[in-house]
C-alpha cells in the first residue's frame, strides 16, 4: 500500500519525462504535416468533389462532427480542414502548441482521415490515437504547485504512459494475429511479401530466387519482436537494443516494401521512447521558439509547463 500510495503521488506531483514528451509531440506533429502535405498534389481527389472513394459510414448524432468531409458541401471547401491542419501541425513543430490547439489538431485529423479512410492504412489509425492522446500532454510550471497544475500534471502523465501503452497493444496485436496463418511460423512471411511486385523493388525480385536463411532469419525475428515488445519495452537496459531493431524493421516496411507512411508513423512514434535527458538536449538544439519569442516580444516561461 505504501508503494501504491508512493506512486499515486509521484502521478499528481511529478511530471513524467517532460523532455521527452516536447519532444515527442514536436516529431508525431512533423510527421502529421508531412504526411499530409505529401498528398496535396492529389488533395482534390483524395478530399475534394473529385474524390474517388465513396464514404459510407452510418455515424450519428455528435459523431458525424468526425465524417464532416462526406458532405458536398465540406468537400467543396475541404481546404478549411486541410490548411488549418497544416498551420497547426506546423506551429506544433516549432513548440507553439497547447490544450486548444491539439484539440483542435485532432477533429482536424480525424475528418480528413475518415475521408481517406478506405484508401488508408493501419499507419492512420495509429496517427489518430497518438494525436489524441498528445492532447493532454500538458505543460506544468515547477511552482507553485495548485490543484489546477496537479490535474495537469496526471493527465500529463497517463497521456504520455498510455501512449506507450497503445504502441505495446499495436505490436501485441500483430504478433499475436501471426500466429493464426502459418507463413510467419514457417518463415515464409517476407518471402511471399518481397514477391509480390506492389511490395517488392526490382532489384529485391530478381535477387529473391530463393527463400535464403537472412529471409527467414528476419521473419522469425520480426515476429518475436512484435510480441515481445510489450513486455521488454519496460527494461530500460533493454530498451536502446529493442528500438534499434524496430527501426530497422520499420524503415524496412517504408522504404523496401514501400508502405511509406506505416513505416515513417511508427519511427516517429519512437520519439516518446527517447530518454529524458537526451530529449532536453535534442530540444534546445531545434528550439526555433529561441528566435522567435524575443521577435514577438514574449518573455520565455521557465518550467515544463503549456
Amino acid at each position: 500500500m505504501q508503494k501504491i500510495d508512493r506512486w499515486l503521488t509521484q502521478l499528481q506531483s511529478e511530471v513524467a519525462n517532460p523532455f521527452s514528451s516536447q519532444l515527442y509531440l514536436r516529431i508525431i506533429n512533423l510527421t502529421a504535416f508531412a504526411l499530409i502535405a505529401w498528398m496535396i498534389p492529389i488533395a482534390n481527389e483524395v478530399w475534394g468533389m473529385d474524390h474517388f472513394v465513396i464514404i459510407d459510414h452510418g455515424f450519428t448524432g455528435y459523431r458525424r462532427l468526425a465524417v464532416l468531409l462526406r458532405e458536398p458541401f465540406f468537400r467543396e471547401h475541404y481546404q478549411w480542414f486541410l490548411y488549418p491542419f497544416l498551420g497547426l501541425t506546423g506551429l506544433a513543430v516549432l513548440g507553439f502548441s497547447n490544450f486548444i490547439s491539439r484539440l483542435f489538431t485532432w477533429v482536424l485529423f480525424v475528418n480528413l482521415h475518415w475521408a481517406d479512410y478506405e484508401v488508408s492504412n493501419g499507419g492512420w489509425h495509429v496517427l489518430h490515437h497518438l494525436l489524441l492522446l498528445s492532447i493532454f500532454l500538458f505543460r506544468v510550471e515547477d511552482h507553485p504547485k495548485t490543484r489546477v497544475q496537479s490535474t495537469k500534471i496526471v493527465l500529463h502523465n497517463l497521456g504520455f504512459w498510455f501512449s506507450w501503452i497503445q504502441i505495446s497493444i499495436l505490436y501485441l496485436t500483430a504478433g499475436s494475429h501471426k500466429f493464426l496463418g502459418s507463413y510467419w511460423l514457417y518463415g515464409d512471411a517476407l518471402f511471399v511479401t518481397l514477391n509480390i511486385q506492389e511490395f517488392s523493388l526490382p532489384w529485391i525480385l530478381e535477387f529473391l530466387d530463393t527463400n535464403t536463411w537472412y529471409l527467414r532469419f528476419a521473419n522469425w525475428v520480426s515476429l518475436f519482436y512484435q510480441i515481445s515488445f510489450p513486455v521488454l519495452i519496460w527494461f530500460r537496459p533493454i530498451r536502446p537494443y529493442l528500438l534499434s531493431i524496430g527501426l530497422v524493421f520499420h524503415l524496412s516496411i517504408a522504404f523496401l516494401v514501400g508502405v511509406i507512411d506505416f513505416g515513417l508513423i511508427l519511427v516517429a512514434a519512437y520519439a516518446m521512447f527517447i530518454p529524458n535527458n537526451r530529449a532536453k538536449k535534442l530540444l534546445y538544439w531545434i528550439d526555433f521558439s529561441r528566435f522567435l519569442r524575443p521577435m514577438a516580444g514574449t518573455r520565455s516561461i521557465k518550467g515544463t509547463g503549456d
